[in-house]
């Protein structure tokens, strides 16, 4: 008996989580339009038959990986001047190839400061520290601080107005230091009623009124810091865009592919800019479409950025095996009127920053780093047809009530299927006699 469960890439807390907020959670390829109330989606893959895309259908995902595998084997072996990882096939779509951190270890930020004094690298304490909360900190370590100053905050306060109360020539035992302790709650916006309640008890002294009042100054204080950290956070751009862990090129172009996260969001005024680098030389590569970007992008559509490998090319000039590193950075403005910024950065299997240990130890025990690689990317897009695997059935595959529908119409859009799961896939090709 043949099941067809879906693949889970996520956990069930998760998937639950995503439901009830509305955002997507459907898993497999559509074998009913997705127009239609309860579109059946069933596990599957893409494969070019007779010119056109078209959904080759399994009875489960095992079958699909067991299909899937021969479609990496080259037509010819690897160079034998392949780099390091070059021809390891990517298992999944690693956007945290691109993240800040690995930008930043890697190669054209990566190093350390040395010197008579570290601390000369500012302009200001303030500012490092308000960059330190707003930007480096991580969201865990942010909300730790806060937790740890808002109780050092009430013992601190609690041993303050015991000192008082010495002074004042009261007797220091733990009765004294409960209470003052619970006093000291007032000063974190906890009111003396719900503290001790309806009763009668000795007022305050000049003194601790006046420690109280100082120390409610100090966490208003301390809060009003706290909510424009939360601000500034909040006001950071969100990323909207993803870069492809790989790009491609062969004897004609250099192709870096990416998408919108959100097939809701819009983007205007997208500009683009791809540079390589060559020991220490930063050459533009100009996109073939002969502009700096597009005037919009939206939708599923992967957006791929193709750079012309001419005569002109500065990848023809200086030579493939040169090029050690390419970068390329997006700018955009989305449709809420946010800014968006993104970039990625590729490193040449064979050049010599690739092939340093220090290098491959930043990425030891991770996914494999953001390569150049010889081949082209995995096709995406396919038309849906009705039936959708027309001559393609598995032989093992029931019956659907697919062949029952061939004359409904389809009733709304979308007109394009999208295989996301093919969006970091590079099928390699051989070297050999290329003039790249």
């Amino acid at each position: 008996l043949h099941t067809r469960e879906m693949r889970s890439t996520v956990g069930t807390l998760e998937r639950l989580i995503r439901r009830l907020w509305g955002l997507p959670t459907g898993r497999g390829f559509y074998a009913d339009h997705p127009s239609r109330p309860n579109a059946k989606r069933v596990p599957g893959y893409l494969e070019i038959v007779n010119g056109a895309t078209t959904l080759m259908r399994r009875d489960t995902w095992a079958d699909v990986e067991a299909a899937e595998a021969t479609k990496y084997e080259m037509s010819a072996p690897p160079s034998s001047k392949a780099g390091p990882r070059e021809y390891e096939r990517r298992l999944a779509h690693d956007f945290d190839v691109h993240s800040r951190e690995n930008i930043i270890n890697s190669t054209s930020g990566g190093g350390a400061y040395e010197g008579v004094d570290d601390c000369q690298m500012s302009v200001s304490l303030a500012e490092d520290v308000w960059h330190l909360l707003t930007v480096d900190m991580s969201l865990q370590r942010l909300l730790a601080l806060e937790i740890v100053l808002e109780f050092s905050f009430m013992l601190i306060s609690s041993v303050l107005l015991c000192v008082i109360a010495v002074c004042e020539g009261n007797t220091l035992d733990s009765e004294m230091m409960n209470q003052k302790l619970l006093l000291s709650l007032t000063t974190v916006r906890i009111s003396s009623d719900s503290i001790y309640g309806w009763q009668e008890r000795a007022p305050s002294t000049k003194p601790e009124v006046a420690m109280l009042a100082l120390l409610g100054w100090a966490h208003w204080l301390l809060l009003s810091v706290a909510g424009a950290v939360i601000v500034a956070r909040a006001l950071k751009p969100l990323q909207q865009v993803v870069f492809a862990p790989d790009c491609v090129y062969n004897d004609e172009f250099l192709s870096i592919r990416m998408m919108i996260l959100r097939r809701h969001v819009i983007l205007y005024d997208l500009q683009v800019r791809i540079q390589a680098f060559a020991g220490g030389e930063i050459m533009d590569l100009p996109l073939s479409t002969g502009t700096t970007g597009y005037a919009r992008w939206t939708g599923v559509f992967p957006l791929t950025m193709k750079h012309n490998i001419d005569e002109n090319s500065p990848i023809t000039k200086k030579g493939m095996d040169k090029i050690t590193n390419i970068a390329v950075t997006v700018t955009a403005i989305d449709s809420d009127g946010k800014p968006v910024y993104a970039v990625a950065e590729y490193y040449n299997p064979r050049g010599w920053i690739a092939g340093r240990p220090e290098f491959q130890g930043w990425f030891a025990k991770k996914a494999c780093y953001p390569r150049m690689l010889r081949g082209r990317f995995g096709d995406q897009f396919r038309f849906f047809k009705v039936p959708n695997d027309s001559g393609m059935r598995h032989p093992s595959m029931p019956e659907t009530t697919q062949q029952a529908t061939v004359n409904e119409p389809v009733t709304g859009p979308p007109v394009f299927l999208l295989d996301f799961d093919n969006f970091h896939v590079v099928h390699n090709e051989p070297d050999a006699d290329s003039p790249v």
